[in-house]
């Protein structure tokens, strides 16, 4: 059934049902109405709701941006929002590229004007910024998460809905008419996952230190780029080295944005090095691995009949492997041991050898406040035991070059 008319079924059932629900008592029209805009919904292919801001930040006549007889890029975001962050450069290099274009691009963020104006005196965003504090234009379009990004045609007609970094190009000619491009009407909400991303080669990537975000930082990767926002250089390594924070030596403090837009030629399994090489090279850096000898802590299964109880061997059980946390716990489902490992050595700065020689995918979970609670757990709960014990481990060195190594090839 389309779209409208299931709509117009939806209002008719609504005028019925409110009917019924004025005679309860306590029942009061506002929560009626916030009742029906649970299940309201802006819908593709229909007219948009009108674009109102209290102000638009980074327009000097401050009329804003053309609307009327305009395709529209209009974006959802907050400053303190991680992903939001992520997504700025792909926006502004759709923005730069379509300046000519009859194309509008909007971000709306329910902050206030001053601390948005603060926000963009450091970080650039090209498109028409404005401040919805009143949350009139985000209620309409029923925004519930951030970020979200809809398209719109010069009819006004509401053409996409999704992620920022789902929007292609493709997309946008469609709209203006240069290309057909069947998928534009959709519904995303969610980026693809990432296939897993070791060549010598070096390819562009933007580095710069984040100086205007207090708290908010994370990673984000898809099939096409991947963004880094407010991390520390440590942090970013223990990402793509796949190794603790315990085994990576670097000095450097500062915290960093990243935008490595993978190239189409860049084999899947050549990505992970290729993206640690040229973020090394633009930052001065060079890396070499050592092997230490270190005091730490030995994975052992003290209780066997206990670990085979709690852990449970989920090999067949799980297609695939995750981890969270729940309040004061780490959590992993389907998780190999070298995940506990890898978990207990940047939870608590240790260094830990997995000697239970076990393979399989188990559940398991620790409390994190404090290690010796982690430790006494995982003894009582899993029979696995953390016993003091010397091992060897890489370490991965990250020092200064020697000065007129730049810009060699490595």
């Amino acid at each position: 059934m389309p779209k409208t008319k299931v709509k117009r079924l939806i209002l008719k059932q609504f005028q019925v049902a409110t009917d019924r629900l004025m005679h309860i008592p306590g029942l009061t029209i506002p929560l009626i109405l916030l009742l029906f805009k649970a299940i309201a919904q802006v819908a593709i292919g229909e007219k948009a709701p009108a674009i109102v801001v209290d102000t638009w930040v980074n327009h000097d006549d401050g009329d804003g941006p053309k609307t009327a007889g305009q395709v529209m890029v209009l974006d959802f975001w907050f400053t303190s929002c991680a992903p939001c962050i992520y997504t700025i450069p792909h926006l502004n290099d759709l923005t730069e590229a379509y300046k000519n274009d009859n194309i509008s691009f909007i971000a709306i963020t329910y902050e206030k004007e001053e601390d948005v104006s603060k926000f963009l005196s450091r970080k650039k965003i090209l498109a028409s910024v404005g401040t919805d504090t009143a949350y009139q234009t985000i209620n309409n379009y029923e925004v519930n998460a951030y970020p979200t990004t809809f398209l719109i045609d010069e009819n006004g007609i509401l053409k996409w809905r999704g992620h920022p970094s789902l929007l292609t190009s493709d997309m946008i000619d469609a709209l203006l008419h240069k290309k057909y491009y069947p998928q534009v009407m959709a519904d995303q909400q969610h980026p693809a996952p990432n296939k897993e991303l070791n060549t010598n080669h070096l390819y562009p990537i933007t580095v710069t230190k984040n100086n205007y975000m207090q708290v908010a930082s994370g990673i984000q990767y898809n099939t096409r780029e991947l963004s880094i926002a407010n991390q520390p250089l440590d942090k970013i390594l223990t990402f793509l080295l796949k190794k603790s924070k315990s085994r990576i030596s670097v000095a450097d403090q500062n915290r960093y944005d990243v935008r490595f837009k993978f190239p189409k030629n860049l084999p899947p399994n050549e990505k992970n090095p290729t993206k640690v090489r040229s973020l090394l090279y633009e930052l001065d850096y060079e890396l070499a691995l050592e092997q230490k000898e270190v005091s730490g802590y030995a994975l052992h299964i003290a209780n066997d009949s206990l670990f085979i109880r709690h852990a449970v061997d989920t090999t067949k059980a799980y297609s695939a492997s995750g981890t969270s946390t729940k309040g004061t716990y780490w959590q992993g489902n389907g998780v190999p041991l070298q995940d506990l490992v890898d978990e207990l050595e940047n939870r608590f700065q240790i260094f830990v050898t997995d000697r239970t020689n076990l393979n399989g995918y188990f559940e398991l979970k620790f409390p994190f406040k404090t290690f010796d609670g982690a430790k006494s757990y995982l003894l009582e709960q899993y029979g696995i035991s953390l016993t003091p014990d010397q091992f060897e481990v890489e370490i991965a060195q990250v020092t200064k070059k020697h000065d007129g190594e730049k810009g060699r090839e490595p």
